[in-house]
């Protein structure tokens, strides 16, 4: 009777002490939550004037306000900086929850809460200049050219719409004369919202933006029902890939049409797996079925009956899913290998199995593509227009680097300028290594050692890597799926520290500036940074509302 009645006195005390607890972290995480949406805010009023606006048509721009703004570059990127600084605290401070939460399987924060914050942070962003590119203007010009009935595949936006068309002036100079690269799921998306808005630059940048973060809520819901497949608690798959600061500056503050793919290929994948094993229920760490799970009678796991329609519906209309977002760009595609390798499993384990997972995978693939390329009228220059990119010497290219040294130590040697032909041999070693890797991550995936989304994540790190032309955002490739199936510490320690890093390296503007301004900006970024940090913690000391204790 003592025993029950101090046992019963020891939860009283336990349950105000775990209440407290929860409502200290609540108070950090809302706390960490105003911190990204006041970098969000910052990024907002400096953006304007720091981001890439408009040649001409920019009507906010050629406001007073606007103007002003615009001729204060330096400090206008300065702020800019400093909220970008703000945002990348705020969610390596929300990361901390989300670690402890993993180490204790007990945490207060849920993902309706970093859902709200995702919107927190995102929504200034949308209200600013396009941010670190101008390729938006790209998207633009070429949905001009499909609204005139021309072929966006037959020569670059100056050289369809003229010199002196409003939209061709605001294209960036290296894709002035080139083709569109992008197939016809993403011309067909800016062409709607081309016959919605015009030629209205501001409002076509909203509708593209509202495309992005709508995209990215899909993200949101594939990532969540893949990381249950793979064992990775929802909390971290949408804290490193949805409210990954690269995810917000680029693909929403810079509208990258990654957003989109990812959003059609993600959600394509977890349909062909609710095809094979059902609705998610939470899988092992290694990402396959937990043994003795029970079969959802609608799956194809579900070995009792004959397989239904559903499941087989589901699986096709992933596969058209994914072949869509090949369709935006054409990596998209490699995805469809691993879904159909995992359902090869399902056929046997033998390579006949290989091969009737391949002809049906291969039959809706190409089904949508001839639909597609045809009912919008774009034909199929997509599929030759593509390497435009390649012409670009990317720094962050491996290698590309390599070419460019390798052509250096031949000027060098007396060998003349070598450097195409050594970023060619470069390129060409990277394509065979890249495929080599691909084709180990396929068999892994058939033989069972692998989970598909873990095979296309890794295959698609390997191609960035070795890709010719890299940019900051196109490691979100691999990043955004692997962020629901890798588990490893120095993984996710690399992604955080890659993310925290490159989303600085990059001008607001997206051009260059003189190296001795570029480090003054830096250097007094850094200085503000410190001081607005500290003016912030100093007043959530103080503040009843805001305080960190």
């Amino acid at each position: 009777m003592a025993g029950s009645r101090s046992a019963s006195l020891h939860r009283g005390t336990e349950q105000p002490l775990r209440h407290r607890t929860n409502y200290r972290e609540l108070r950090r995480f809302t706390w960490l939550r105003w911190l990204g949406t006041v970098g969000s805010i910052f990024i907002l009023v400096a953006g304007i004037g720091s981001g890439a606006t408009p040649v001409v048509g920019n009507a906010f721009w050629d406001t007073p306000l606007g103007s002003f703004l615009g001729r204060m570059l330096v400090a206008s990127t300065i702020v800019t900086f400093v909220g970008i600084g703000m945002l990348v605290v705020a969610w390596l401070g929300v990361g901390a929850f989300v670690f402890a939460g993993a180490k204790s399987r007990v945490t207060s924060v849920n993902t309706p809460m970093l859902m709200r914050a995702f919107a927190a942070w995102v929504i200034p962003i949308v209200f600013t200049a396009p941010l670190f590119t101008q390729d938006i203007y790209s998207y633009l010009a070429q949905a001009a050219i499909v609204e005139r009935g021309i072929d966006p595949y037959s020569a670059g936006p100056v050289d369809l719409l003229g010199p002196n068309d409003p939209l061709a002036r605001s294209v960036p100079l290296i894709w002035s004369h080139s083709p569109s690269p992008y197939g016809p799921t993403a011309l067909s998306f800016a062409w709607a919202i081309a016959k919605v808005t015009g030629d209205g630059v501001i409002a076509s940048v909203f509708l593209h933006r509202f495309v992005s973060i709508v995209s990215l809520f899909v993200v949101a819901w594939a990532l969540v029902n893949l990381g249950r497949r793979c064992g990775v608690s929802p909390q971290f798959t949408l804290w490193l890939g949805i409210l990954n600061p690269l995810v917000l500056l680029h693909l929403v503050g810079g509208i990258h049409n990654e957003a989109l793919l990812l959003a059609l290929l993600l959600s394509g994948l977890e349909l062909c797996m609710r095809a094979i094993h059902g609705p998610a229920r939470g899988m092992a760490p290694d990402g396959l079925p937990e043994p003795g799970s029970l079969a959802h009678p609608h799956s194809l796991d579900d070995a009792s009956s004959v397989p239904a329609w559903r499941p087989w519906s589901l699986y096709v209309a992933g596969i058209v899913l994914i072949s869509l977002a090949g369709m935006v760009k054409v990596t998209g595609f490699v995805a469809l290998g691993f879904a159909g390798m995992w359902l090869a499993r399902k056929f046997g384990s033998n390579w006949l199995a290989v091969v009737k997972s391949a002809v049906l995978t291969a039959a809706v693939a190409g089904a949508t593509a001839v639909a597609v390329s045809v009912g919008t009228g774009l034909g199929f220059g997509w599929i030759t227009a593509q390497g435009g990119a390649a012409t670009v010497r990317s720094w962050m290219s491996l290698t590309t680097l390599l070419g460019i040294i390798s052509g250096f130590f031949g000027r060098l040697l007396g060998l003349g300028d070598i450097t195409e032909a050594a970023m060619a041999f470069t390129r060409g070693i990277g394509i065979v290594l890249v495929g080599a890797w691909m084709l180990r991550m396929l068999l892994a995936t058939f033989r069972g050692r692998i989970h598909p989304l873990g095979g296309y994540g890794l295959s698609m790190f390997v191609l960035v890597i070795l890709f010719p032309v890299v940019h900051p955002w196109y490691l979100l490739w691999a990043i955004v799926p692997l962020s629901a199936w890798a588990n490893r510490v120095q993984f996710r320690t690399a992604v955080v520290v890659y993310s925290a890093v490159f989303s600085f390296v990059i001008l607001p503007r997206g051009l260059g500036l003189p190296p001795s301004t570029v480090l003054q900006i830096y250097l007094l970024a850094l200085l503000f940074f410190v001081a607005v940090m500290f003016v912030v913690v100093a007043y959530a000391t103080r503040s009843k509302v805001f305080r960190l204790h």
